[in-house]
């Protein structure tokens, strides 16, 4: 193909020049060499798309040329010229990598210009097929790893979906045995309420369906929790926004929980400030939410244990505020077990207890810190825990008062 470079080494200057003008009457582009070592040279710092070299010649000979083209060029081709007596030369060098050979004198030059051009053309595609094949080498690295992105995308969805098949076996067990036992507990007691009258022992019988009626409220949170999490998790969780006296909030809760307290023998300390902290929020949310951390507390900590509730703000929060923001919070403490470190994320997660198989110690269907979390989240804030395993827990609900203005405070 005219236009590229070839070299002609040999050490006659007549075939040199005839060579040479044929091959720009090409179109080609022609350097030529006297002998082997200049050859070489020109070699070492030009680039060349073909060399024709004579097998013997001065300082270095055919043999010497082909391999410094080689070196140069690995795919640059090599028409090596010789006389009838090296012939068995040209052959090896064929061996060694040289594309063709022709006999001196070349009779003609036709056959000289097709040779050279089938070369090129060898050449070109030689190159053109390397291209195409790192391309395709890159195209197949490329999808290689797209398809191993993909194939992790999909353990990772496959994982998920197994994960949502177990957490729903799982709450179809564990809610199946949390909402049976208290229904089974209210029919026994029933009986014994129904017995007791029969006999006419009317106190034992208020004993028992005062029993009965808590064993009631336990179902019934049950249902709300469920129902409350269907709620948030269709987003239609709204809070009803009004002045809200956090003080308030703790004595109305702990009203409502003061009886399991009681039956359990725990030592509870109330710590509230002097005067009352009024937010705008959900009254009944933040105490929905507050009750679920009592729960938590009354669930967890040993018969005779303590527990302690306490308001204070304003304070800065544990984390780390883009701009500065004093919050309210309302902590409940109770020296239960612990929570390992291992799990303090997940117990957020809803259906989540830190032992969730049947024969628990402890009930619950592993719903109200999420839903705590959930409502404390809406409302603008955090919920957070200090735990250390062997010494109790801590949950605290950060609440922002009011943005821009003092906070709102009156008596006790």
């Amino acid at each position: 193909m005219p236009g590229e470079t070839i070299l002609i080494a040999d050490d006659s200057a007549e075939i040199r020049d005839a060579l040479a003008d044929y091959l720009k009457s090409l179109g080609y582009r022609v350097q030529v060499a006297a002998d082997g070592r200049k050859a070489t040279a020109l070699i070492d710092s030009h680039p060349f798309d073909l060399v024709i070299t004579d097998m013997q010649m001065p300082f270095a000979d055919g043999l010497g040329v082909l391999q410094a083209a080689k070196h140069r060029d690995a795919d640059m081709p090599v028409i090596i010229l010789t006389g009838h007596p090296t012939v068995e030369s040209a052959i090896g060098a064929l061996h060694e990598g040289a594309y063709s050979y022709l006999l001196k004198p070349v009779e003609s030059l036709d056959e000289l210009g097709f040779v050279v051009e089938k070369a090129l053309a060898h050449r070109h595609l030689t190159l053109e097929n390397r291209r195409l094949m790192e391309e395709l080498r890159v195209i197949n690295s490329s999808l290689a790893q797209r398809v191993a992105q993909q194939t992790e995308q999909l353990r990772e969805a496959y994982e998920r979906l197994k994960s949502l098949d177990q957490m729903k076996a799982q709450f179809v067990s564990v809610s199946s045995h949390e909402l049976r036992t208290p229904l089974a507990q209210m029919f026994i007691t029933a009986d014994l309420v129904q017995a007791q009258l029969d006999r006419g022992s009317v106190m034992v019988a208020k004993q028992y369906l005062a029993e009965l009626v808590a064993q009631g409220q336990r179902l019934q949170r049950l249902i709300d929790n469920l129902l409350d999490f269907s709620a948030m998790d269709r987003n239609e969780f709204e809070l009803e926004k009004g002045e809200c006296g956090l003080i308030e909030v703790v004595r109305a809760t702990l009203d409502l929980w003061r009886l399991r307290i009681d039956k359990k023998r725990l030592q509870l300390s109330v710590q509230l400030p002097e005067r009352d902290i009024v937010l705008t929020a959900d009254m009944a949310r933040l105490q929905h939410a507050l009750g679920q951390l009592l729960d938590n507390a009354i669930k967890f900590t040993p018969t005779g244990g303590r527990m302690a509730v306490g308001v204070a703000g304003p304070t800065p929060p544990p984390w780390t505020q883009p701009l500065p923001s004093a919050f309210a919070v309302v902590a409940v403490m109770d020296s239960g077990p612990g929570i390992p470190f291992d799990k303090q994320q997940a117990i957020f997660q809803a259906f989540t207890q830190m032992d969730m198989s049947d024969s628990r110690r402890f009930g619950g269907l592993g719903m109200g810190l999420a839903i705590a979390s959930r409502i404390v989240l809406a409302h603008g804030g955090r919920l957070t825990l200090k735990s250390d395993p062997g010494k109790g827990s801590t949950f605290a609900m950060w609440l922002p008062m009011r943005s821009g203005t003092a906070p709102l405070s009156r008596p006790r």
